[in-house]
């Protein structure tokens, strides 16, 4: 196995953890990875891995498959409970078809058969990072979005859900038993607070507010 990854790097901000309990693949592991991130902790026992103090969620996590009396899998789950927002990649020396299906249908967003290239590491954890400042992005989009319909009253609630079905204003009179002026009222009272001009991106808003992540 090669030391290190070759071509331009750009440091990782943040902690990467890495868990394998075989000695030598940790600290060749570790080597490649210093090469990569700001801070890099590594540990042979799950445990510690899982309970050691960090001051923010982990920029990445690299989880060894096959442990002394642990499945890697069940540590990925107990990580996405505890870092959510930490993406994780899978290394094995028996990397079968059914272990990769299984840990990507559990959200890891690599896996990587031992022995491990570097390069083949540092693409993976800057293709992971990628993802999770991409999720990150619609994440915050996501609460902007709720912070702009936490402002509304109950009745420009109203008008913005059922313009968000294509609802005429003449048919959300009827329905609130309103007069059009007083809908119109509502909406452009709802446009101001939503910070828009129009229907199509209140509802972009409206729908962004409660998209199911």
């Amino acid at each position: 196995m090669d030391d290190a990854a070759t071509g331009p790097r750009e440091l990782v901000a943040g902690e990467i953890r890495i868990l394998d309990d075989e000695p030598d693949v940790l600290a060749y592991l570790l080597r490649v990875v210093r090469d990569q991130a700001t801070s890099v902790r590594g540990f042979e026992d799950p445990d510690e891995f899982l309970s050691a103090p960090t001051d923010a969620q982990p920029a990445c996590l690299v989880v060894d498959w096959q442990l002394r009396g642990r499945d890697g899998l069940e540590v990925i789950a107990r990580c996405q409970q505890q870092w959510p927002d930490s993406p994780v990649i899978l290394i094995s020396g028996h990397a079968t078809v059914p272990v990769a299906v299984t840990a990507m249908r559990q959200g890891v967003c690599g896996v990587l058969e031992k022995p491990v290239r570097p390069a083949d590491l540092v693409r993976e954890i800057q293709a992971a990072l990628s993802q999770s400042r991409s999720r990150s992005q619609a994440h915050e989009q996501q609460r902007a979005a709720r912070r702009f319909i936490a402002k509304l009253n109950p009745p420009e609630l109203t008008v913005l859900k059922l313009l968000a079905t294509g609802t005429p204003n003449k048919n959300i009179a009827g329905q609130l038993k309103v007069a059009m002026r007083t809908v119109e009222k509502y909406r452009r009272s709802m446009f101001d607070k939503l910070g828009v001009d129009s229907a199509a991106e209140a509802t972009r808003i409206w729908v962004l507010a409660n998209l199911e992540r």
